[in-house]
């Protein structure tokens, strides 16, 4: 399938490669670090929380790389969709995060993060690729103008 895009080359196969690997690393090195504060008895988050926002990091990790170094899946023809469905997840998520805080809700207790804790560092990780991939789009711009 990847072989008849017409956006593929050798390139972005090897440049994924290299992304997730880094991503690989990326959770290796939080995973340790968690482990490592456990250890010492330091509670961030809920267990629930600490592995959500885990795995979410390191993928937006590997997402904003891949969309800095030309390697997203699709952003050929479907920059401005992906940029945009990040950019609605991200409203939603900092919505529902201000409305939580405007009721009064704590986003830390006993040093942890609460369920609305998680809400902001969860709004700001598609904010996050949202921004990359608008720096992208601007690079890219002032490129083809040149």
């Amino acid at each position: 399938m990847l072989m008849n895009n017409k956006f593929f080359d050798e390139r972005q196969l090897k440049i994924r490669g290299e992304v997730f690997f880094h991503g690989l690393i990326a959770a290796f090195a939080l995973l340790l670090i968690n482990a490592l504060l456990q250890g010492l008895d330091i509670v961030w988050a809920s267990g629930f929380h600490q592995n959500i926002i885990i795995f979410f990091f390191t993928g937006m990790v590997v997402i904003i790389e891949a969309i800095l170094r030309d390697a997203f899946f699709g952003m050929g023809q479907m920059r401005w969709p992906i940029i945009g469905a990040f950019g609605v997840l991200s409203a939603v998520l900092i919505y529902g995060v201000v409305h939580s805080f405007a009721q009064g809700n704590a986003l830390v207790e006993a040093g942890a993060l609460t369920h609305h804790g998680f809400m902001l560092v969860g709004a700001v990780m598609p904010v996050s690729v949202t921004v990359a991939g608008l720096i992208k789009e601007i690079i890219e711009k002032r490129r083809n103008h040149e």
